[in-house]
């Protein structure tokens, strides 16, 4: 039987199997990351160090800025993992409870891997927490399983004191390692076997090694298996603007098992209010997020279309209103497609809290090459699969023809 490749093999939320697992101490070929707490600014410089060579020094993400990455450790919004072979765990450990932080040679003989949890909500919106800044110097996912599986089943079990959050999401790398450029097949295979995230689309949101625009998974995990069912059973009607944006939803649910009610519905494209200057210059090496408000959406459509050079630009989008398909309807003949969906959530707060389906419509700078995820190849395929793959392969085609457009 086919499958696997994408959705995980159950395609069951993993939360109390993830828990069970963060019961027990950390093990011998990692730290637990409370240990960061005792040197802050040692953990930024290790991390860094880590990416820096994992990426062969070429890295761009938020890993520079010491004093205030040092900071939100200290303060707990970033929680920073280590993992490794048992005696380079134990000399890390010793640095910890050493004064001071070493010389940079001593961090750059250390071969270790890394992750990092930190507030989602720029990026997914209210009550995400963030998977990101991963990378090993041991050239492979080798020793990961068990280090990430326990970090993520502590972080569900409250690790992240003082933060309420329902959803974990990351955008794992899925490239093939090619021309000396490290892959993340095996991270991606990590996420969809042991970990058991949801897969629901793709974000080509970073410029990685090598110059290529990376066309990453993203995955959802939730805190409790039962918020994104009963959160299909009140979603009611999915409101969209175009067919490939219908055929997106429609196969991104069957591939996780829920059934949804889809609306195309033709509409005047909405106008943005006037042109904006862009107040800043974009990250060339990432995203910038809008989430866009309903209330004033002629505004936020203006801000989202502006270019500011950025490698993606994303507009998010609430699919249960009705109200968003003009909105839709501007977003794609501004250049933007619906690449990923967040579905709905039913959480129990202290009322429960309904939160609908969101769709991340993107529109790529076209001047970096694109790396697409290793199973566009083939592979032991559901069916449901080989859906989204060749949607997915006719989304890289309109992207090429626009590269090719603009060169």
């Amino acid at each position: 039987m086919g499958g696997g490749v994408i959705r995980h093999a159950t395609g069951d939320d993993r939360a109390p199997a993830l828990r069970r697992i963060a019961a027990a101490g950390p093990g011998a070929t990692w730290l637990d990351p409370e240990i960061c707490l005792r040197n802050p600014l040692l953990a930024v410089r290790l991390r860094r160090s880590i990416l820096l060579r994992c990426y062969n020094g070429d890295y761009h993400t938020d890993v520079f800025d010491e004093e205030r990455l040092a900071g939100r450790i200290a303060d707990g919004s970033e929680r920073v993992l280590f993992w490794g072979p048992e005696d380079h765990v134990a000399r890390t450990a010793g640095l910890f409870h050493a004064p001071g932080c070493p010389a940079e040679e001593v961090l750059d003989g250390l071969s270790l891997g890394t992750h990092t949890t930190l507030p989602g909500e720029e990026l997914y919106g209210p009550g995400h927490i963030e998977v990101a800044r991963t990378g090993s110097t041991q050239g492979d996912s080798a020793g990961a399983s068990d280090a990430i599986l326990w970090d993520l089943g502590r972080v569900l079990a409250g690790a992240r004191k003082g933060e309420a959050f329902h959803t974990i999401s990351c955008v794992p790398r899925n490239r093939r390692s090619a021309h000396g450029i490290p892959g993340g097949a095996a991270i991606h295979r990590l996420h969809t076997r042991a970990v058991g995230s949801r897969h629901w689309g793709v974000a080509p949101f970073y410029v990685m090694a090598g110059g290529s625009l990376e066309v990453l998974d993203y995955r959802e995990l939730s805190s409790e298996d039962t918020y994104v069912s009963e959160g299909f059973a009140v979603c009611g009607t999915v409101h969209v603007s175009d067919a490939e944006s219908a055929s997106l939803v429609a196969g991104l649910c069957e591939l996780n098992g829920f059934a949804v009610d889809i609306r195309t519905s033709q509409a005047e494209p909405l106008a943005p209010l006037g042109a904006k200057t862009p107040a800043t210059t974009g990250d060339p090496h990432g995203p910038r997020v809008v989430h866009m408000d309903l209330d004033t959406p002629k505004s936020t459509l203006a801000e989202v279309v502006t270019n500011r050079g950025e490698a993606c630009t994303v507009a998010v989008c609430d699919l249960s209103d009705e109200r968003s398909v003009p909105l839709q309807a501007a977003l794609v003949r501004h250049g933007f497609r619906l690449t990923y969906i967040s579905p709905p959530k039913l959480v129990p707060l202290r009322t429960p809290r309904r939160i609908p389906l969101r769709g991340g419509f993107c529109r790529i700078r076209t001047s970096a090459p694109l790396a697409a995820p290793y199973y566009l190849e083939g592979g032991p395929l559901s069916a449901a699969e080989k859906t989204l793959v060749a949607q997915y392969r006719d989304l890289l085609g309109v992207w090429r023809k626009e590269m090719t457009h603009h060169e």
